[in-house]
């Protein structure tokens, strides 16, 4: 059986990378991470939790079990915090990304209008952006 334990680490641990890939930009290697990621998701999904416990119960004492308990619902929580900051930064991301797509399409229009030179268009399209 997979130990949850180790299996939310690596969660975490790819958690903690996206958020460099992110801020740099890197989106082929954040695809990559994300893949990983949805692996290990799936064989967290596939450990029956009672048979888990169960299982650690017979290797540990009771307050040893509560420990890990309460040390993987922490891990679980601080995964939970990072996805949410890195969901927001993705946010902020395309944000950023779309305001300067909107910019560059406005010079775009004000060049194009320089092609044609009988137009008035350009000068209007200049003062603009």
């Amino acid at each position: 059986m997979k130990d949850l334990f180790k299996l939310y680490q690596k969660l975490k641990s790819l958690t903690e990378a996206e958020r460099n890939l992110i801020e740099a930009g890197d989106f082929d290697i954040l695809k990559e991470k994300l893949a990983q990621k949805n692996e290990i998701m799936a064989e967290i999904d596939k450990v029956e939790q009672q048979d888990y416990f169960a299982q650690l119960a017979f290797s540990l004492n009771r307050d040893e079990l509560q420990d890990k308990k309460d040390e993987l619902y922490k891990l679980m929580q601080e995964i939970s915090k990072l996805q949410a900051q890195n969901m927001q930064a993705l946010e902020d991301k395309k944000k950023e990304n779309k305001e300067k797509m909107i910019s560059l399409y406005s010079r775009e229009k004000s060049i194009k209008g320089y092609l044609n030179s009988d137009k008035y268009e350009a000068k209007f399209f200049d003062e603009k952006s």
